[in-house]
């Protein structure tokens, strides 16, 4: 991860964090009554979140549904982590300005002011959320294979600001798989990836169930060196989330061991 240095003010974000996390739960107010229309959610595990203090949510990253969802069954404010070419989508560009998203250049050189924001966000005792397969799984576009590699930031935020990780699976108990909505050509006029322009297909969530687990504490963590953490971080979790999975029916014991093993 390779940080590149910019110039936006260090105390902007928390200036703005009152009016982003009331920006939140006001669209959350009004969008989930339709979301809960379209979608039979399903919750559990919501007692493993923190009612206070701040804390990362990890989860598996299958459908642009996804944020929507969890955000949906949380009573907290999350700050999502997103890849920056978001912002290039017009309907997205002032929702995640509004309500705290964080932009991340997805080729992994991210911004100072990247790293203060989210910082800011777990110091100041709220929920950061990361999708630590990026949009690799969607790229990949089988959407019956398990998990893809995890990028490792979300490893190096819990471990610097020493926070508790807690993870979560989406799990589809019935979806329909669809063309994306957006053409090709439409997808490139807006200048995102190449690959992103190039999916051919997206997962339609019609039942789904969001399962939380049991947090991995920074004491777990945090009296290890750096570099011995986080990749014991990394297998904890991904471990928590194969079992998550496996215990509701995703994933059987054979893919899930397989997955481990590979991972």
């Amino acid at each position: 991860m390779e940080l590149l240095d910019d110039c936006l003010p260090e105390n902007d974000f928390s200036q703005r964090m009152p009016d982003q996390k009331q920006v939140f739960q006001n669209i959350k107010m009004i969008v989930k009554p339709f979301l809960n229309l379209m979608v039979s959610i399903e919750k559990k595990g919501l007692q493993n979140i923190p009612e206070k203090g701040g804390a990362i949510l990890v989860g598996n990253h299958r459908s642009d549904m996804d944020p929507f969802i969890v955000a949906s069954v949380v009573p907290r404010y999350i700050s999502w982590i997103a890849a920056e070419y978001t912002e290039r989508i017009p309907i997205f560009k002032n929702l995640i300005r509004e309500t705290g998203v964080i932009p991340m250049d997805i080729s992994g050189n991210v911004t100072v002011s990247s790293i203060k924001r989210l910082m800011g966000v777990l110091k100041s005792g709220e929920l950061l959320g990361i999708f630590p397969e990026g949009h690799d799984y969607m790229v990949q576009n089988d959407f019956a294979a398990p998990m893809v590699s995890f990028h490792s930031g979300f490893a190096i935020f819990a471990y610097r600001a020493r926070v508790p990780i807690i993870p979560f699976s989406l799990i589809p108990l019935e979806e329909e798989i669809e063309a994306m909505p957006v053409p090709t050509q439409l997808r490139q006029l807006m200048g995102l990836p190449e690959e992103v322009c190039n999916i051919p297909q997206r997962s339609n969530y019609k039942k789904v169930r969001v399962v939380f687990g049991a947090g991995l504490e920074p004491e777990e963590f945090t009296t290890r060196p750096e570099k011995e953490a986080l990749p014991y971080i990394q297998d904890r979790i991904r471990d928590a989330m194969l079992q998550l999975q496996t215990t509701e029916g995703l994933l059987t014991n054979d893919e899930a061991k397989t997955e481990a093993i590979t991972a």
